[in-house]
């Protein structure tokens, strides 16, 4: 068994974590969740007309790329590629699985999200698949790779809901 890397570290680990993304870099996004009952999609399983649930109000680190300009027939256009990172416990606590097709709004944008990537490990290790048990590492962050979509395209709701109660944030607020 490792002297470090067990379920007390993990522990301060979260604590320090959770402090820092909330509490001193203290950004936060709308999280909007795809609605797939309600999304009709063609022969290609692509639908054009999405519908979203209302959003939900996450704190995540963020790191945004250049925007590339597109040129063709119709005029200019932009895109950007910008890189969410949200602890897993916070999407855990606020019953939240990211997926593609997912959409963030920052910063006056809404991204789309292409692809999800959870690997980072505390320690190194992966509680559920290590073959020395689960007191060892946790599964720490959730990175989200989105691209810039136009807002006219989507058919996001405008009521927001917030998923930390700021005087107790054990507490999830209600949907």
């Amino acid at each position: 068994m490792a002297l470090f890397g067990g379920s007390r570290d993990a522990s301060l680990f979260r604590k320090v974590n959770k402090e820092l993304i909330n509490d001193i870099i203290d950004t936060e996004v709308y999280y909007y969740k795809l609605v797939i009952d309600e999304t009709s999609v063609n022969v290609y399983g692509e639908g054009k007309v999405k519908s979203y649930y209302s959003p939900i109000k996450l704190p995540c680190i963020i790191d945004r790329a250049d925007e590339s300009h597109v040129f063709d027939e119709f005029g200019t256009d932009y895109t950007r590629i910008v890189s969410f990172f949200f602890l897993r416990d916070t999407l855990v606590d606020s019953n939240l699985y990211p997926e593609i097709g997912d959409v963030i709004e920052w910063d006056s944008e809404q991204h789309v999200v292409d692809s999800t990537t959870e690997n980072q490990y505390f320690a190194g290790k992966n509680p559920e698949t290590w073959d020395g048990g689960n007191t060892q590492g946790y599964n720490l962050s959730i990175k989200l790779e989105t691209h810039v979509a136009k807002k006219s395209q989507l058919n996001l709701r405008d009521d927001y809901r917030v998923g930390i109660n700021r005087d107790n944030n054990d507490l999830p607020v209600g949907i």
